[in-house]
């Protein structure tokens, strides 16, 4: 004889599915730029705006620390971590390591589906045209190097040059970042989907560091607020 299911209380999220939220949720203000680098985080603010109690927050701050997005002071709590000209030439640095082997593997490796799915993202971010540099072409952007990367089938790859890249983006001041250097990016796309197209590795690498480097400059100018500026400076 079947016996009817008693019913008992439903399952309740555990303190690592709040703590993973919060996590989630503290990373999404980052990118939405509701706290910006170096806006310190009220644990009382935040719990009132995600709707969570103080430890899933002081949790996710303590991991989103070790993941190197906020910083912490003593008496003083947590702060958005700000990353300036070095940090910034480092990371590029890493990125250009990273991308120069990754879109050598993908010519040898990627199929035509693959890179109709990378052709795909690059008018993505053609047609998309802003009056400004937003989070949404920052990502159409993002989408095409992670493509690429995907394109290696080397995932480790892949995940550090997404948490390269979360570095950069999130914690970089890049408010004055121009509609021209997005337009000139545009073009560098272009180039190197050719020369990915006709399987030419040495010419898809130079084109790569070209871009990385361009943008390395932007990007450092826009930190420092000096756009004029185009000199290396750390040479």
């Amino acid at each position: 004889m079947l016996q009817k299911k008693k019913n008992g209380p439903k399952p309740t999220k555990n303190s690592h599915s709040f703590t993973d939220e919060a996590y989630r949720r503290i990373k999404q203000l980052i990118f939405n730029q509701e706290v910006v680098p170096g806006q310190k985080l009220v644990y009382d603010d935040l719990a009132k705006k995600l709707e969570m109690s103080r430890t899933p927050i002081i949790n996710a701050l303590n991991r989103l620390e070790q993941h190197g997005l906020v910083m912490s002071e003593s008496y003083r709590g947590f702060t958005v971590k700000p990353m300036d000209s070095k940090e910034a030439w480092d990371s590029f640095g890493a990125r250009e390591a990273i991308e120069l082997f990754a879109v050598e593997q993908a010519i040898y490796i990627a199929d035509e589906k693959k890179m109709a799915a990378l052709e795909e993202k690059v008018a993505e971010y053609d047609q998309y045209k802003p009056g400004y540099y937003d989070r949404k072409k920052m990502v159409t952007d993002i989408a095409i190097h992670l493509q690429i990367a995907e394109m290696s089938k080397n995932k480790v790859l892949k995940w550090q040059l997404k948490l390269t890249l979360q570095h950069i983006y999130l914690r970089a001041h890049l408010n004055n970042y121009s509609l021209d250097r997005m337009t000139d990016a545009g073009d560098e796309h272009h180039r190197l989907l050719a020369k990915m197209k006709a399987e030419d590795v040495p010419g898809s690498r130079e084109i790569m560091r070209s871009h990385i480097h361009n943008d390395r400059t932007h990007v450092i100018g826009c930190i420092s607020g000096d756009q004029e500026d185009n000199e290396d400076p750390f040479l």
